[in-house]
Parts: structure tokens; C-alpha cells; sequence
């Protein structure tokens, strides 16, 4: 509801004389008595802002890590909280929800990822293979069962796969401006989001660049920042988006 501001004419007077407003300002004095108001609904709306920025400060929490450092950790965590471990629809896995994928591993779909045109994806999917051929296809499919996480291979599989990532997002962030790299590569939250796009894909991957290269320049925050890119995944009908809100935000991230 718009305010009324009802003043004498002698207190219009000392109004622009204590003010310095010129005599054909004519109706800028309510304007200017306005400016000067702040209402208790505005005063509480701002005092919860600053409450919860206070409140979440550790979202602006940075390191001086490199990326590759704290990569293998990342990608890892994507792994375990996001992603799955072995489906393969030759195996009669259950294809419920799996649209067109075909033989997958901690997220990477061998023919929709493309991922074996680099020698690491080669190596990941040759490594899957040796053991079909050592232990033949039927007796293969029933140790590697519908999300087996590779057993004694885990974590040379997640280290590939890592791996295999680190080449993607480096291809995809050559469109980063010097300011978001050094934003992202440097909060680890906005790295874990950027990380993570690179599974969901180069389309997705430059859309939510090109969302927080806009936030930067209306000068927000890194927290500002990652419930932007929060928001953005919610736009979308990526899977696990409660998940990613979760581990983001999480007050324990230690990826260092």
C-alpha cells in the first residue's frame, strides 16, 4: 500500500531549505520524504537477508587448493552420493527409467557419453570388458548385478573415471570468464556444481555458466552464487536435484 505524506507549508519550507531542494522542485518532496522511510515490513525483510548470510557465511568459505587436488575428491563424492554403479540392459537390469542409455558405469553411458574417444574412457570400459571375457557374459552379469560398484576395480574405475571427467571439464570451461574460473575453482560448492555438469552434459554444462557469469555481474556473492545455481538445476529435469542442494550447501564439505 502506497504511503501519504501530508507536511505544513512551513514544514515544506524548512524541508527545502535544510535540504537545499531548489523552490520548482514542485512535488519531489514527497518523493524525497519517501527515500527517507523505511517501513518496519522492509526493515524485517532486510534484517532476515543479512540474518541468513550471517547464518550461512561458510558459503563463501575459499581455499588456495588447485584444482587437480581436490579433483579425484570430488569427483568421488559425485560418484557415491549421485551416481550409480554398474547397469547394463544385456544383463536384464531393469531398464525402468533408463531411456535410452546403454551399458553405464558410475554415470558414464558408454555410447550416449561418448566417453571412449579418450584413452582414459578406452581404458575404463576395456577394464569392464577383461572381465566379461575372463569370467564369460552370463557369469559376468550375475557378479556385476544392477549397480555393483566393481568390487576389487572400484577405485581404479573411480580414479579413471575422475579422470575422464577432468578431460571434460576442461574442455567445457574454456568459455569461463577469468572472474568465474577464479570463483569457481576456488569455492569448492561451485566447483562440485560445475563438476557434476559435466555428467549432465555440455548443453546444461554452458547454461548454468552462462546463468552465474550473469550473477557476477550484478556483483553477487559466492553464497549468492550457489543458490543460484541451485535454482538453475531446478529449471531443469536433472536427477537428483535435492541431493545437490544437500551436499552444497552442507556445512561439513571438506573437499581439501
Amino acid at each position: 500500500m502506497s504511503k501519504k505524506f501530508i507536511i505544513t507549508e512551513e514544514e515544506r519550507n524548512e524541508i527545502k531549505s535544510l535540504y537545499k531542494i531548489n523552490e520548482g522542485a514542485g512535488d519531489i518532496i514527497p518523493i524525497f520524504l519517501k527515500s527517507l522511510i523505511t517501513s518496519p515490513d522492509d526493515k524485517k525483510e532486510d534484517d532476515e537477508e543479512d540474518d541468513e548470510e550471517d547464518n550461512e557465511s561458510y558459503l563463501n568459505d575459499t581455499n588456495s587448493g588447485s584444482v587437480d587436488s581436490k579433483w579425484d575428491k570430488i569427483t568421488k563424492k559425485i560418484i557415491d552420493e549421485f551416481e550409480g554403479g554398474y547397469w547394463n540392459p544385456k544383463c536384464g537390469h531393469t531398464t525402468k527409467g533408463m531411456g535410452i542409455s546403454t551399458e553405464t558405469m558410475f554415470g558414464l553411458d558408454r555410447k550416449n557419453g561418448n566417453w571412449e574417444s579418450t584413452q582414459d574412457g578406452k581404458e575404463f570400459f576395456r577394464i569392464i570388458d577383461n572381465e566379461k571375457t575372463k569370467l564369460g557374459l552370463k557369469p559376468f552379469c550375475k557378479k556385476w548385478f544392477h549397480n555393483y560398484k566393481g568390487g576389487d576395480l572400484e577405485n581404479t574405475l573411480k580414479t579413471l573415471a575422475s579422470k575422464i571427467i577432468k578431460n571434460q571439464y576442461d574442455i567445457n570451461s574454456k568459455e569461463f570468464s577469468p572472474e568465474l574460473r577464479k570463483r569457481v575453482e576456488s569455492n569448492d560448492r561451485l566447483l562440485l556444481h560445475f563438476s557434476y555438469a559435466c555428467w549432465n552434459g555440455p548443453g546444461h554444462f554452458e547454461n548454468f555458466r552462462k546463468s552465474l557469469e550473469r550473477g557476477l555481474k550484478s556483483g553477487k556473492s559466492d553464497s549468492q552464487l550457489i543458490k543460484q545455481a541451485i535454482s538453475d538445476r531446478k529449471k531443469t529435469v536433472l536427477y537428483h536435484q535435492d541431493k545437490v542442494a544437500d551436499v552444497m550447501t552442507s556445512s561439513d564439505l571438506n573437499l581439501t
